[in-house]
């Protein structure tokens, strides 16, 4: 019990939860933990990547017969994240193949990342790029950018990446007056959920007609269905319910992952 609420106490400190919440908030900041930590050998397929997802027979089955493949960077790149304090913020294997299956869908050439951490999504992502891609890295401090700049440098992706130290939202901001306004493929979120709101608006002013934007962590291991009253499901909660009236996009959430929340803007 006292590593699990270490744990809890390091995403409270993460996400900016209210040090006084209930115990259902408590049960599912434990869950969202539990979910990204729980990976055994049960579920492997591909690079031999393996998570496994407590008592859900359908998820890992779903995973069994997804052909992830990854390179020898991202295969170091996992192990050097995994034995991180905060290894919880990686995205899901399963997540990262839905970015790359997007990315050889709409084959983008200018995508934002929303909190990078040791970028492993980052580099799913740049590995796609064609060479003369562009992908800016949003993260609060550079020392989760210094982790994977290594590995970046070994899939010779690093001169497609702009690292963006700071507020996302000032970067997001600084984005558009340095004219990016419209011109952005693609956007993964992956940040503090208080600012998701914020992240969607200054997000939709980047992205270009037919573009996509991703969040991560849509359903924050369901505590939204229960808690979407609290935070920071409630910052969630709001995003997923503006998805769903916004008149500017096509919207699906899907029970994956951590709940991944797709927007496609619309033609112009």
């Amino acid at each position: 019990m006292g590593a699990l609420m270490d744990t809890v106490t390091n995403l409270v400190a993460e996400y900016k939860i209210p040090l006084v919440f209930g115990a259902g908030t408590v049960l599912g900041v434990a869950g969202f933990a539990i979910s990204k930590k729980m990976k055994t050998e049960d579920a492997t397929r591909g690079s031999g990547v393996s998570v496994k997802w407590a008592k859900d027979p359908v998820k890992d089955y779903c995973f069994s017969h997804t052909n992830i493949t990854e390179s020898e960077a991202m295969k170091e790149l996992r192990k050097i994240t995994v034995t991180h304090p905060r290894s919880v913020m990686e995205s899901t294997p399963d997540v990262g193949q839905f970015l790359v299956f997007l990315m050889r869908t709409i084959k983008p050439k200018i995508v934002i990342e929303v909190g990078s951490y040791t970028g492993v999504g980052l580099l799913k992502m740049a590995e796609e790029l064609p060479a003369d891609g562009k992908i800016f890295s949003l993260d609060i401090s550079d020392e989760y950018a210094n982790i994977g700049k290594p590995l970046m440098r070994k899939a010779g992706v690093l001169s497609k990446i702009d690292y963006r130290i700071g507020p996302a939202t000032d970067s997001l901001i600084e984005l558009k007056d340095e004219g990016y306004a419209g011109k952005i493929d693609m956007c993964f979120i992956d940040a503090d959920k208080p600012n998701y709101p914020n992240y969607y608006k200054l997000c939709m002013n980047l992205l270009k007609p037919g573009g996509i934007i991703v969040f991560d962590n849509s359903l924050f291991s369901g505590a939204v269905v229960t808690n979407y009253h609290q935070e920071p499901c409630c910052y969630i909660h709001e995003a997923n319910e503006k998805a769903v009236v916004d008149n500017r996009v096509t919207s699906l959430l899907l029970n994956f992952g951590d709940g991944c929340l797709i927007l496609r803007k619309h033609d112009a």
